[in-house]
């Protein structure tokens, strides 16, 4: 039997799973990467501890899994999106990298806004909306407030492409990673390096690796990576691809216009398409790892983690919870939230704790509570509130095109209460599909991975092969939602009036 490694670089967390040719999970393991905010919407990791992370969890799979390293065909890699992780000519750090949810360039974006300056010059090419996380506008800032970083800069990497640099000392740029940011040119399909200068954003020509397709090998495992990490100096490292092309493909949604629901950390929603997505308000079109296909995606990160929050910023502020396990607190909160009462509330929730593509400048709340709510009818709000801000998205792709199929495979931290998962049934009014995979970035990578090893001939016959079975578990539509989600969009809209006027005046 041959195996894939698969490793994820998340927004806060490393992993790496090993999974047999025919999909079997077979050994998992984590690391937590201790995340450094030194200013008020900046979001940081230190690079070598990042990069220490990976030795780690790849030794601790190994090991642990008992597999002989020379049952594992090949090493893949996902990871979060956007970002810029930069290195010199001796592939040392420039400087801390930098995650999507950095939102440190928010002036430079409102600025290129309003001014129509990117809409004009680069989105007709990019295929991407502008917003804080994206390498372009932190480019920009770092030119602007940190010109010595350019100049040391050799490479501009994605999460994913550092930790295949370190692997294998080979650079590259993956293309469905690359395709989900603003230096992508989605016509020519190649990389965009004159945004650059038609932007200003500072000297960043010739910085950017050249690219590789997802099937690609990357290059072998370095001497001093096998020797620290316990592989073989032979084994294959694919180019791998993006953790929001790779969630789909991980849950068996690889066939055209499947709508995908993500529900985790990003609400990202997202389906396959032979045709590219041009639209002024779009979040993204990106490539996807299947022959001749676009991913087309509305995302934002306004999903599950407000529940996180409230389980660690609240909840664990009482003394009677401050010890409880996080699998104990969740299921407090799923009980609490479908009580006797609890829906019977008009407390409107905005998940907008991270903020949100579509209402940039809106943040989290709840309003609409009287003296009749409690903690029940706040935490049903909250799970109320992320399936609607899900719709708001998807009503988004629906206005695309008339070919979405009434059926979603949903995945994500969701998924973890049947409660919350019909929830999302009522509220999108579609059949869903969860699919029992606990870690479907990693699956797809793997998936993408064992195609590029010739274990499977596509992506398509991988996934038929490799997403488990039995069948996913269905949910259908019981309930009616329309008048919920009037409420909520009527909330948003005010949200958005008493902004648009704050910043009038």
């Amino acid at each position: 039997m041959q195996y894939i490694l698969g490793i994820d670089n998340g927004g806060t967390v490393t992993k790496a799973a090993l999974h047999a040719a025919d999909g079997r999970s077979i050994a998992m393991t984590s690391r937590s990467v201790r995340p450094i905010v030194q200013a008020p919407g900046w979001s940081e990791r230190d690079m070598e501890e990042l990069w220490e992370a990976n030795v780690s969890v790849i030794r601790e799979v190994v090991e642990k899994s008992q597999v002989d390293p020379a049952d594992i065909a090949g090493l893949v890699l996902t990871g979060h999106g956007n970002g810029v992780y930069l290195v010199d000519a001796e592939g040392r750090p420039v400087r801390n990298g930098i995650i999507s949810n950095d939102s440190r360039s928010h002036g430079i974006v409102d600025r290129w806004n309003a001014d129509g300056s990117y809409r004009e010059r680069c989105k007709p090419l990019t295929m991407q909306s502008l917003f804080s996380g994206g390498p372009l506008p932190i480019l920009a800032w770092l030119a602007e407030n940190e010109p010595e970083v350019v100049e040391k800069t050799h490479y501009i990497f994605m999460v994913k492409d550092f930790i295949r640099y370190r692997l294998t000392g080979a650079a590259n740029f993956e293309r469905t990673d690359a395709s989900c940011t603003d230096l992508y040119d989605m016509v020519s399909h190649e990389l965009h390096e004159d945004v650059f200068a038609k932007m200003n954003a500072g000297n960043w020509e010739g910085k950017l690796p050249p690219l590789i397709d997802s099937t690609g090998i990357g290059g072998t495992v370095l001497p001093e990576v096998a020797a620290a990490t316990g592989l073989l100096e032979t084994t294959p490292v694919v180019a791998g691809v993006s953790d929001i092309s790779g969630a789909p493909v991980g849950v068996g949604g690889v066939s055209d216009h499947e709508l995908s629901v993500i529900a985790g950390t990003w609400s990202i929603n997202s389906y396959f398409s032979p045709d590219p997505v041009l639209d002024d308000q779009q979040f993204m079109t990106s490539m996807a790892p299947l022959p001749g296909r676009y991913l087309i995606t509305e995302a934002s990160p306004t999903s599950a983690a407000n529940l996180e929050w409230f389980i660690q910023k609240v909840l664990r502020a009482i003394p009677s919870f401050a010890d409880a396990s996080n699998a104990e607190l969740y299921e407090f909160c799923n009980e609490m939230a479908y009580s006797e009462g609890a829906s019977n509330t008009e407390i409107t929730y905005l998940p907008f704790l991270f903020g949100t593509s579509m209402h940039p400048h809106v943040p989290g709340s709840f309003t609409g509570i009287t003296n009749a709510d409690g903690l029940p009818q706040m935490l049903y709000s909250i799970y109320e509130g992320v399936a609607l801000s899900h719709l708001e998205h998807i009503e988004k792709l629906r206005s695309y095109t008339d070919k979405l199929k009434s059926r979603a495979r949903l995945t994500g931290g969701v998924t973890r209460s049947r409660r919350w998962t019909q929830l999302f049934a009522d509220v999108i009014g579609v059949e869903i599909e969860s699919v029992d995979v606990e870690e479907s970035g990693i699956l797809g990578a793997v998936i993408v991975g064992a195609t590029a090893l010739g274990l499977y001939p596509s992506v398509a016959d991988a996934a038929e092969a490799m997403v488990p079975a039995p069948a996913p578990t269905r949910f259908k539509p019981s309930a009616d939602y329309s008048a919920s989600y009037s409420r909520w969009r009527a909330t948003v809209e005010a949200a958005d009036r008493r902004v648009s006027e704050g910043t009038a005046e």
